[in-house]
C-alpha cells in the first residue's frame, strides 16, 4: 500500500448498478485523496434494452454499463447531478416513431462519438473529459462479448436436465440454476489499458452486482484474468446483499463463495465485505470468507436491505484496505 494514509491506485470490476455503487464510494475516497487513482474495468456483454439495440444496429460495444460507470464518476454537486440526470435520461416508450423510444441519452452520445471515428476507449475518454469525470472507465475488451451458460432445471418435468442459453438477458432471467458460464468469443482481445491499470493497482474490488452477468464476465476475459492472477494488489469482494431472482435465486453467501471458487480457483481474495444487517449470521459470513482464504468484515454498508450506500461503503472500503495492509 502507498505511503502515508492513502490506499493507492484502485481498480473496480463489474457493471450495472452494482459497479455504480462501488464507483460512487471509491470516487468519494478519490475526492478526499484517500486513493490516488481510480479505474473501472467494465463488462461488455449487455444484449438487452437500449444497449442491445445499439450493439446490434451499429456493431459496437454495448454502451449501457460503460455510461453508468462514467455517470458514477461525475463531480459531486448540483451540476454533476444535473449532468448525471441527462446522461441517464431514458426516452419514454410509446407510439411515436422518433426511433429514440427506450434509448438512453448517454448511450446515444457514446455511439455518436464512436460513429464519428473514435475508438471504443477514445469515445469513453472524450465523454468523460466533456463532463469533468474523475477516474477512468475502461471496457474489459473493445469488442462486444456474449455470455453463455449451462442451466440446470429449466424444465420442471426434468429437474436434472441441462440446457445451454446465450445472452445476458436470458441468463439473468433464467428459471433454472446456472451450472457453468463462459464467454464467446472465448479469447477476446483484452483492453491493454485495463491490463496496465491492474498491473499498477494496489487494490482490486469485485462486486457487488448481478453475479453471472456483471461481476463474473470481465474476469472471464483471459487477458484480464491473467493480469488479476499476477497482480500483487489486495483483492476485496463486496458481497451482494441478497439473492437475485433468476440467475442466483436462493443464493447464500456460501453459494457465492462456492461459485467464486469454482470459477476462479486461481484468484484468491483477501477480504469480503458483508452488510451487518444481512439475514445470515456472523458465523455463516465467516465460514464463507474462510472458504476463500479471506477475512470477513461485517459492516453497515446498505440503504435498508435494498442497495449499497456509497458513503457507508466508502468508509468500509477505507477501513478494510487499511486493515488488510500491503502484501
Amino acid at each position: 500500500m502507498s505511503e502515508s494514509n492513502t490506499l493507492g491506485q484502485v481498480v473496480a470490476f463489474g457493471g450495472g448498478h452494482g459497479l455504480f455503487s462501488t464507483l460512487r464510494a471509491a470516487r468519494a475516497l478519490l475526492d478526499t485523496d484517500a486513493i490516488t487513482n481510480l479505474t473501472a474495468v467494465v463488462g461488455v456483454s449487455d444484449d438487452g434494452g437500449s444497449s442491445g439495440r445499439i450493439r446490434k444496429a451499429f456493431d459496437v460495444a454495448p454502451p449501457g454499463d460503460l455510461r453508468m460507470a462514467i455517470t458514477a464518476l461525475l463531480p459531486n454537486g448540483p451540476m454533476g447531478d444535473r449532468i448525471g440526470a441527462v446522461l441517464q435520461h431514458r426516452f419514454p416508450s410509446g407510439e411515436s416513431e422518433s426511433g429514440l423510444e427506450g434509448h438512453v441519452v448517454g448511450n446515444v452520445l457514446l455511439t455518436a462519438l464512436w460513429n464519428e471515428g473514435a475508438s471504443t476507449q477514445q469515445g469513453l475518454d472524450l465523454l468523460g473529459s466533456f463532463f469533468g469525470v474523475r477516474g477512468r472507465v475502461l471496457p474489459c475488451s473493445a469488442e462486444a462479448i456474449d455470455i453463455g451458460a449451462e442451466i440446470v432445471g429449466i424444465d420442471p418435468h426434468d429437474p436434472i436436465s441441462t440446457r445451454e442459453v446465450c445472452g445476458q438477458v436470458a441468463i439473468a432471467t433464467t428459471s433454472g440454476r446456472v451450472a457453468k458460464v463462459w464467454i464467446e468469443p472465448s479469447d477476446p482481445q483484452a483492453s491493454l489499458e485495463a491490463i496496465e491499470a491492474i498491473n499498477q493497482a494496489e487494490i482490486l474490488i469485485f462486486g457487488p452486482g448481478s453475479w453471472f452477468t456483471s461481476v463474473v464476465p470481465p474476469l472471464l476475459v483471459p487477458g484480464i484474468r491473467t493480469a488479476v492472477v499476477r497482480s500483487s494488489a489486495r483483492r476485496i469482494l463486496i458481497m451482494n446483499l441478497s439473492e437475485q431472482i433468476g440467475e442466483t435465486t436462493g443464493f447464500t453467501s456460501a453459494d457465492y463463495a462456492r461459485s467464486w471458487l469454482a470459477l476462479f480457483p486461481d484468484i484468491s481474495l483477501d477480504g469480503i465485505i458483508f452488510d451487518l444487517d444481512q439475514n445470515e449470521g456472523a458465523g455463516q459470513c465467516e465460514q464463507a470468507a474462510q472458504s476463500l482464504g479471506a477475512k470477513s468484515f461485517r459492516m453497515k454498508v446498505a440503504f435498508h436491505t435494498a442497495t449499497h450506500d456509497p458513503d457507508k461503503l466508502a468508509d468500509a472500503l477505507r477501513f478494510v484496505a487499511q486493515e488488510l495492509g500491503s502484501k
